[in-house]
């Protein structure tokens, strides 16, 4: 008998041993969760002291898990950021990028500054190139330039805002790859490329391409005069320069958005993409009032005026309630009027913040 029992408990100690340690681990996993929410907790009320260090905490743990690392990292490169601590964000990032080689940023998450930062960053590691995925042909769009006549200073945010209305409906389900339009913007700041700020020529547009890796790149211009609407485009193939598709339609302001996305059709004919109609992109919104709010918050955005960009976001909102990118907009640039808080005017209170 006492042999038995001998032999039981021997058996037991190893099986409580694995007991204790899974729910050691457990009890670890939890606690890291707790750590992590609560520092997004202190991230949305713009305490970044406190975010940053249990951000840090999670970030520097290596028993924690990599999604939840990554993660950690991600924030807390934006909270440097709005704590103008470049070179620790510039760090996380890095961090990030070799802990997750393939990880991209997202512009419409995150806040100028940490693209600039994952751009140089990338170079540093991958140069220029963007990542290409096997069987998919990459575009890149440029920004179009404003040749209106009638109410040019009221369409001038169409600059940046039908480029990535366009980006937006190419990316909706074709087997292309669109280029980010804040990674052109930064190449061409980056190599001094584009010799006038509202122009972009073909010997630029192929360069860029060229730089990019991409297959082709498009660019062009639009027109108001008279009531009437003119958009025209051009997509050029980097490889050799020749002109694949020079097209231009035409219509009242307010079929913008028919006109995008049939010019948006014609280019992916030319690049020879099939799509179907149906899986074609969305732009989030319907209200050429929200668009035209949405792309002058892009240019401002793009001067660095956070807090004017961010209520140029909201207004695009309030025009349009299903407007998510504009709302994801101005979620992403939160950190950056805090930090210019009492600089762009008057200061920013936590609850103008949470709107």
């Amino acid at each position: 008998m006492q042999e038995r029992a001998t032999t039981r408990r021997s058996r037991l100690h190893p099986l409580l041993l694995v007991t204790v340690l899974l729910l050691m681990g457990v009890t670890a996993v939890h606690a890291q969760d707790s750590v992590l929410k609560q520092a997004k907790e202190e991230y949305q009320f713009a305490e970044y002291d406190k975010a940053s260090e249990l951000f840090a905490q999670v970030a520097d743990n290596e028993s924690a898990s990599k999604a939840d690392r990554s993660q950690a990292l991600r924030y807390l490169a934006r909270v440097y950021v709005a704590k103008n601590k470049q070179s620790k964000a510039r760090d996380a990032v890095r961090q990030l990028l070799k802990m997750k080689p393939g990880a991209e940023f997202d512009p419409d998450v995150e806040p100028p500054p940490i693209m600039q930062i994952y751009y140089d960053v990338r170079k540093e590691m991958d140069g220029y190139g963007v990542q290409n995925d096997a069987g998919l042909k990459t575009l890149a769009v440029m920004d179009f330039s404003n040749d209106s006549v009638d109410e040019r200073e009221r369409f001038e945010g169409l600059e940046k805002g039908l480029p990535s209305m366009m980006i937006n409906y190419l990316n909706g389900g074709t087997d292309l790859k669109v280029i980010e339009r804040e990674r052109i913007q930064w190449l061409l700041n980056e190599l001094e490329l584009q010799r006038d700020d509202q122009k972009v020529d073909q010997s630029t547009a192929v360069r860029t391409g060229k730089l990019l890796g991409a297959h082709s790149v498009v660019f062009g211009s639009y027109t108001v005069f008279e009531g009437q609407m003119m958009i025209l485009a051009r997509v050029v193939k980097v490889e050799t320069g020749e002109v694949l598709l020079g097209e231009q339609v035409t219509g009242k302001p307010d079929e913008f958005f028919e006109l995008i996305e049939e010019l948006s059709t014609k280019i992916t004919r030319s690049v020879n993409v099939e799509m179907e109609e149906a899986k074609m992109g969305t732009s989030e919104t319907k209200s050429l009032d929200a668009m035209m709010a949405y792309s002058d918050g892009l240019s401002l955005l793009e001067d660095g005026k956070y807090r004017a960009a961010r209520e140029k976001f909201l207004q695009a909102v309030e025009y349009d309630e299903s407007f998510s990118r504009a709302r994801i907009k101005a979620e992403s640039i939160k950190p950056m009027v805090a930090s210019t808080a009492g600089v762009e005017g008057s200061e920013t209170s936590t609850t103008q913040m949470n709107r």
